[in-house]
């Protein structure tokens, strides 16, 4: 790609998808999304992307499936995944982390915490262009 650490968004909602996608742009990051798990998986597999940030209420497959599926392949176990979910079921997706979610963020997105948990991950791939240094 161009040297920039590549993120796959996968949000069912459009609007938090190009808001994502914005934010992100502005912290030079590189982006895929994905309003679908089938989608989001085939793109994983194709791109590698350095970390995936995933929407845990999509309409066609579960986070929790997504999880199962790309830690298990080959190709996309190593991808650190954090789980996005509204800040009312981060009890009931406790589970997350025994299935392979590196990280958890909750919705409404709070974006100082969204840069500090992606700088957790993706700090040594693009240091320099952190926004807190």
């Amino acid at each position: 790609m161009d040297g920039k650490p590549l993120i796959l968004v996968v949000e069912q909602n459009f609007h938090n998808l190009e808001l994502l996608n914005s934010h992100l742009k502005t912290l030079n990051y590189s982006c895929i999304c994905a309003m679908q798990g089938v989608k989001a998986v085939i793109l994983a597999q194709t791109h590698k992307p350095d970390l995936i940030l995933l929407d845990m209420m999509l309409s066609d497959l579960s986070g929790s499936q997504i999880i199962n599926y790309l830690k298990q392949n080959q190709k996309t176990a190593t991808i650190p995944i954090i789980a996005v979910m509204p800040f009312n079921l981060v009890e009931k997706y406790n589970h997350l982390f025994l299935t392979g979610a590196d990280d958890h963020i909750t919705k409404p997105y709070n974006f100082r915490r969204l840069e500090i948990v992606l700088g957790r991950y993706l700090s040594q791939l693009n240091t320099s262009n952190l926004p807190w240094e």
